[in-house]
């Protein structure tokens, strides 16, 4: 057999390569129908990305998915004729899948534990990537390789690798050596019919001390063929010398160069720790090649759904589809509409609803679905919230499939084409107008109200205390009683019940917010208000400090707003009474549309509001003049004369409303309402349904003049 050597090889280009070899055009290849779904798929089909770097249009990266199902899997390339079939993964059988491209190889080590350890610390440690721990049958045993990875270019990898060099708490983990830049480009070292004979020219270069893997291709006739390929290199030139090395070491050995418009399968024997439940290696597939080809992983029994780790470990219907976009993995959940719509359904509205506000929410998110087109480039949707929540398989529930096969293939028209029916949770009372929200205009999407008040029964009350210490804040009604004691102003004191309440910020548990204050019983407070506990119908938010907006604000407005906020005002409202201009210091928060509001003023449910203003009151002096409290030295007169106040004081107006003044700005926002408000809301269609509305009525409640069909 012919050795290519270095000066053969720089006569190929790399566009170029043997028919016959790693060819995967295959237009003669057949299409045979072994996996469920693709082969009972009649209906409409949805594709949803998971994972897909899109730019500014989608984002979400995951270096690795990982993949298993009850029935097992089957895994073959997806061509325009059909699926030519590749491998078979038995039932529960764990499957990873990446693309074959740059990584870190971190360490090399025969010490089983001693890989597995420096994984774990480097996945704790690096945050650059995953780690990966790959087993090597070498004839001297077993070596462990660990890798980072992956990434979409070299550069990226040698940040990574010289930043590990650099750190000594991250280098005393790899005491090997300086790790080395690894990329996907490789030498095909032989093709063979079966897969123990790759792997045993793969052994043969191995115990040469050389990178080799085995792959499946697939030939011009249709057939699998299994190849060895030698090196893993992140440049052409580090690839000649790996040929020129290998060529040496290992006597008879013929390399040719791989065909970068075919698509290959590496198989590599995978030990990352946590991954498989024996603790034993598992299939680690890297996928290669152009970007245009696609691997399709597919249930091999009917019913059975697919698990993907990465998304948080959900059970998914249907097949999957990975392919390259922007040089990192795009992993595609591709199942007919309706059984899409039975998760959607699931995760959008609570399964305990009306029959009817359920089918309202089936027929609008069937309509939403296929209005989008293919919106995403490689999919119509995303399984966020950018388009419908999708949780696949796991927010299922007998309620809400009934309902969408109770309107199957129902959708919402109006003259005769899709509308695009906007939805949100909560109106907080009332619809938006197009025009308040985006500066639109829209023949079916009007300001209408709504019976959103369903989302408040059962909720508790909260009070607004002041305690002993002078700090305000929540605390629930059953963990307070009437002391019967008023102050001298009028206002009630309550007395604390148990040991250990929190005082809350805001009428409501925020898990991840820590309480202003913890008290024990007895402990006495003033009750300023009473108020239910913040929900998607009426919420609190704040106070935020001048600080906090102004950097929140910084990011949104196309003009930064000068100095500290001292002052900050509604100026503007929609039909519906959402905020569509709000003044900072006097100057409009110039924003894109009325509804990036919201983000602007720290992340607010609606712009249905007010703002309530603390440390920015006007005090009439004994002279008469009148000051503003943002801008002055605040005090307050005792008995014992005059006093700093150093956090807050209560202004009681003439009407017997309390305020809590701070000596710095701050401000709260109270308001109605959880989303954009147009179309429908969903807690109003369970209103309307608690009221005995049929599914039409509500969908054309909210949507005007428009009909249900089946077109």
């Amino acid at each position: 057999m012919r050795i290519w050597k270095k000066e053969r090889s720089r006569q190929w280009s790399r566009s170029v390569f043997l028919a016959v070899i790693l060819s995967l055009s295959l237009g003669t290849a057949s299409y045979q129908p072994a996996y469920a779904d693709e082969a009972a798929a009649s209906a409409k089909q949805i594709r949803v990305a998971l994972f897909a770097d899109l730019g500014n249009q989608y984002r979400s990266i995951a270096p690795t998915v990982t993949m298993n199902a009850g029935g097992g899997m089957a895994i073959g390339e997806r061509l325009g004729g059909g699926i030519v079939p590749l491998a078979n993964a038995g039932a529960g059988e764990t499957v990873r899948f990446s693309m074959d491209s740059f990584m870190v190889k971190a360490l090399e080590t025969t010490d089983a534990q001693a890989a597995a350890g420096a994984a774990s610390r480097l996945q704790a440690a690096d945050g650059a990537g995953k780690v990966y721990v790959m087993a090597v049958s070498q004839q001297s045993g077993t070596v462990y390789q660990v890798y980072i990875g992956n990434y979409a270019s070299k550069e990226e990898a040698v940040r990574v690798r010289d930043r590990l060099a650099a750190d000594p708490a991250l280098s005393a983990i790899v005491p090997s050596g300086k790790p080395i830049v690894t990329g996907n480009l490789h030498w095909l070292a032989g093709l063979y019919e079966t897969e123990e004979q790759a792997n045993a020219a793969v052994r043969t270069i191995a115990n040469a001390g050389l990178d080799a893997f085995t792959a499946i291709a697939v030939n011009q006739g249709g057939s699998v063929q299994y190849a060895a390929l030698l090196g893993q290199a992140a440049d052409s030139h580090e690839l000649d010398s790996v040929g020129n090395e290998a060529t040496k070491l290992v006597p008879g050995l013929s390399l040719l160069p791989t065909d970068p418009a075919s698509l290959y399968l590496i198989r590599r024997d995978d030990m990352s720790p946590g991954v498989s439940g024996s603790g034993q290696a598992f299939r680690h597939y890297f996928l290669g090649g152009a970007s245009d080809r696609k691997l399709w992983i597919a249930p091999s029994a009917a019913g059975s759904g697919i698990q993907v780790t990465e998304r948080a470990g959900r059970m998914y219907r249907g097949g999957f589809e990975l392919s390259l976009a922007n040089n990192r993995l795009a992993l595609v959940n591709e199942l007919p509409l309706e059984q899409y719509l039975y998760s959607v359904v699931g995760m959008e509205v609570s399964p305990s609803w009306p029959e009817e506000a359920l089918k309202a929410q089936a027929v609008a998110a069937r309509t939403y679905a296929l209005y989008q087109g293919t919106k995403y480039q490689i999919a119509d949707v995303v399984d966020t919230t950018l388009s419908q929540a999708y949780y696949g398989m796991d927010k299922e529930h007998p309620n809400t499939i009934a309902a969408v096969d109770a309107t199957a293939g129902e959708v919402i028209m109006l003259n005769g084409k899709l509308i695009e029916p906007l939805y949100s949770s909560n109106s907080g009372g009332m619809t938006a107008d197009p025009g308040e929200l985006w500066n639109s205009k829209s023949d079916y999407l009007v300001s209408v109200q709504s019976p959103d008040e369903t989302a408040e029964q059962g909720l508790p009350y909260w009070y607004r205390v002041v305690l002993p210490d002078g700090k305000v804040g929540y605390i629930r009604e059953d963990l307070v009683q009437d002391t019967g004691e008023k102050t001298k102003a009028g206002l009630p004191v309550f007395t604390v019940k148990t040991d250990g309440a929190n005082i809350r910020q805001l009428p409501l548990i925020q898990s991840d917010v820590e309480p202003i204050a913890n008290v024990n019983q007895g402990v006495k407070a003033i009750v300023l208000e009473k108020t239910i506990q913040s929900n998607t119908m009426n919420w609190i938010r704040g106070p935020y400090t001048s600080d906090q907006l102004s950097k929140s604000i910084q990011g949104q407005a196309k003009t930064p707003i000068q100095g500290p906020i001292v002052s900050l005002e509604v100026t503007e409202r929609g039909p519906s009474q959402r905020v569509t201009e709000v003044r900072a210091n006097g100057q409009i928060v110039d924003v894109k549309y009325p509804d990036s509001l919201r983000s602007a003023l720290g992340g607010l449910p609606s712009t249905r509001f007010d703002i309530e203003p603390a440390g920015a009151y006007s005090i009439l002096g004994a002279n008469g003049a009148s000051g503003n409290a943002a801008q002055q030295n605040v005090h307050a007169l005792s008995e014992s004369g005059k006093q700093q106040v150093n956090d807050s004081i209560l202004v009681q107006n003439g009407s017997g409303d309390v305020s809590v003044m701070t000596k710095a700005p701050s401000y709260r926002f109270v308001g109605q309402g959880n989303g954009h408000g147009a179309g429908m809301s969903q807690w109003g269609s369970k209103g309307l349904a608690d009221q005995g509305y049929r599914y039409e009525s509500i969908l054309q409640h909210y949507y005007k003049g428009v009909q249900i069909a089946k077109p």
